[in-house]
């Protein structure tokens, strides 16, 4: 039983290295993509994960079971860190900065073996998420909202709020007519 455990730890660690360190640099849409879905990541037709993000999970098995959706038309930009070891769903149209954290899972702080625990993250649909922000778990952002960058989004985000800093407050509201645009890829000849 020991070896056995050992053997499939070896394994998560293997793919996790291989998705972050090899794949997810690699300059094909395609590959990438395709590498993706074969963990068990569901992604929306005309949606992207750019070069470099970095992918946690414990494997296929627990993505599949836990769920990552990414909807259609979806950017996730460069050296973002997703966090697949708890349930993620990103809606259609979202648009995602560079360096943004999505995080699901967290050691409690009360607790006195620092155990883990997971909390889902919703993303809605046309949400923009600026550079270096960060989403932490159990975090729900309503449809349209925009999140500055370098915030700290907690709990819930209204629909069409703006919200910045640390943690993330409403600084503003987005009018309903902002949310009129479908993202899509500026150079499709690549993928």
């Amino acid at each position: 039983m020991k070896y056995r455990r050992q053997g499939t730890l070896f394994f998560i660690r293997l793919l996790n290295y291989l998705s972050n360190h090899v794949i997810s640099h690699l300059p094909s849409y395609r590959i990438r993509h395709a590498w993706y879905r074969a963990l068990g990541v569901s992604l929306g037709p005309g949606s992207g994960l750019h070069m470099g993000c970095y992918l946690w999970s414990y494997g296929p098995r627990h993505l599949r079971r836990t769920g990552l959706s990414i909807g259609c038309n979806t950017r996730i930009n460069r050296r973002c860190c997703i966090d697949g070891r708890g349930p993620i769903s990103i809606g259609d149209n979202v648009s995602i900065s560079p360096e943004v954290a999505i995080l699901t899972t967290q050691h409690r702080w009360d607790s006195s073996n620092f155990e883990l625990e997971s909390r889902g993250v919703v993303v809605e649909d046309y949400v923009w998420i600026g550079a270096r922000a960060t989403v932490m778990p159990g975090t729900r952002i309503g449809r349209g909202a925009v999140v500055a960058a370098g915030a700290v989004a907690t709990g819930d985000i209204p629909a069409m709020a703006v919200v910045a800093g640390v943690p993330a407050r409403a600084v503003a509201m987005r009018p309903p007519s902002a949310l009129a645009y479908r993202l899509t890829d500026p150079f499709p000849l690549f993928e």
